[in-house]
Parts: structure tokens; sequence; C-alpha cells
């Protein structure tokens, strides 16, 4: 089991804002510990609220706010790479499958929110790491969260949430950018797509996600060239494949975006892989 594969966090904060939506690889899950505070996900804005558990898909904009009070903004928050999703879904209880879906928000009871923060808490135990048996601690804890995750997502209801009007204005250009960005994209291609001025586009990009077009498009080249690594993609061809247009700025642009090389990145799984082999031929 690669300790890429997942993240998890109890976070505690008496003010908490992210000033922009923001995106990542990671499925991200999170169970609220306190009440107050907003989860932005894509157009949809929730209240929270404690008990709630959120999930967040893969490369979906989202950011989180604390509410005004003075209390802690607390809540597990936990990342799995999809590919990991899919390796430990079976056809007849396919996690990936429900983790595809629209991103819900549902209100758990006590009890469910209090068996979930136990296994978040198992997966967070030091003292397990590296011992013996921890590697099969850790993937029957990881199975345990899915099964309890996607067995609350398909039986409870979701939560109604309200709108983003200026997401809302911006989902057309968003929409065309994901389907385009591994290709060469312009500001000048998508003036023309949606016949605006620059000026306008730029601005109206901004204000509904935070970041500039090309910023976005960078994100989004940056990721695919993460997912292409993750499965022994050469850097070449992560490079080419993820729509950049000069190998030299790839390199300079990942090392900016991840903190590290291509080439470390991409070893940094195939070494967990070779972990892997040699624990399971034991």
């Amino acid at each position: 089991m690669k300790q890429q594969e997942y993240l998890i966090n109890l976070k505690q904060d008496t003010a908490w804002q992210m000033h922009r939506l923001h995106f990542h690889e990671y499925i991200e899950l999170f169970l609220m510990l306190s009440d107050g505070g907003e989860l932005f996900s894509g157009s949809d804005i929730y209240p929270l609220h404690r008990n709630m558990l959120a999930l967040i898909r893969s490369n979906t904009l989202h950011r989180t706010a604390a509410g005004p009070s003075d209390g802690l903004f607390e809540r597990y928050v936990f990342h799995i790479l999809p590919e990991t999703v899919e390796r430990l879904s079976t056809p007849q209880t396919n996690f990936a499958e429900i983790l595809r879906h629209d991103s819900p928000c549902v209100q758990l009871n006590d009890e469910q929110a209090r068996r979930l923060a136990e296994l978040f808490e198992s997966l967070r135990r030091p003292q397990l790491l590296g011992g013996f048996g921890w590697d099969i601690e850790q993937q029957i804890t990881l199975l345990q969260i899915l099964l309890l995750v996607c067995s609350l997502v398909r039986a409870e209801p979701t939560k109604t949430p309200d709108t983003n009007p200026d997401y809302d204005r911006v989902q057309p250009i968003l929409d065309y950018i994901d389907q385009n960005y591994t290709e060469p994209l312009t500001l000048e291609d998508l003036t023309g797509q949606f016949l605006m001025s620059k000026h306008y586009l730029c601005h109206l990009f901004k204000k509904g996600t935070g970041f500039s077009v090309m910023e976005y498009v960078i994100q989004l080249r940056i990721l695919e060239a993460q997912r292409l690594l993750r499965e022994s993609v050469s850097v070449q061809e992560a490079s080419d494949r993820a729509g950049f247009q000069s190998y030299a700025h790839f390199i300079r642009t990942f090392r900016n975006y991840v903190g590290d090389s291509p080439g470390r990145y991409a070893r940094r799984f195939s070494q967990s892989d070779r972990a892997d082999q040699n624990v399971t031929s034991r």
C-alpha cells in the first residue's frame, strides 16, 4: 500500500477561510465535528453542521470557510486517489462508481459519525506505521471506511444546496477547458469560442473560480501528468499527453506546482509498488 495513495488529517482551526476555489487529484471526504461554516463545491453551496459528511470528487473546484462563531472549525479530512478506490472496488461492491457521482453532503446521526471518526482515527495511529501487520491493518481500515461511506451515501438523503451564480456563469467555459486542455489552448481560442472580449472573459473566470484562465489550464495539465506518471508513463510522454508544448516548461512547471521533479514523483510510486510486491511474496 503506497503512503501517497491516501492522506488523513484532523484539522482544528479557530478561523478558517479558503479565499479561492482549488482542486486536486484526490477524492476528498471530510467529516464535520463542529457546527458552522460553508462548503463551496462547484456551483453548489452547503452550510456545514456537526456530523455532516461531504464528498468531493477528484478535480472538482471547491473551498471551505468557517462560520462567524469563536468556536473551533473541526473536521477530519481524508484524501484518497481515484486509482486506489478503483483497486479496492469489486463488481459487487463498486466504491468507485458510487464516489464518481455528483458531490453529495449527507447528515449523519451521532452513532454513524462516531464510527466513521473511529476509523479515521485508526488510520492516523502512528504506532502501527511500519510494524508487523501494519499493511494489513491499513488495507482493512481503508476498506471499512469506503464501505461505510458508500453505504451512507447510498442510504441517506443528500442535502439540497444553494447555488453560486458567479460559478454558474463560468460553467460553460470550465466545461470547454476540461474537454480540451490537453490540446493547444489559448485565450484567443476561448474568446472566439464564447464570443467575449479577452478582458471580460478573464474577469468572469477570475470572479467565478479565483483562478486566471491559463493558471487553471496549467493545473489541469499537471494533474493529468501526475496521473500518467503514477501509471508508469515516461516523463516525456506524460508531458506530451498532458498538453505541454515544451518539455523544459513541463519540468519547471511540474516542480513549481508539485514541489518535486516528475522523475522523482514517478519513482515514489514505483518504489512503493516494489515494496508491496516484496511484502506479498513473503
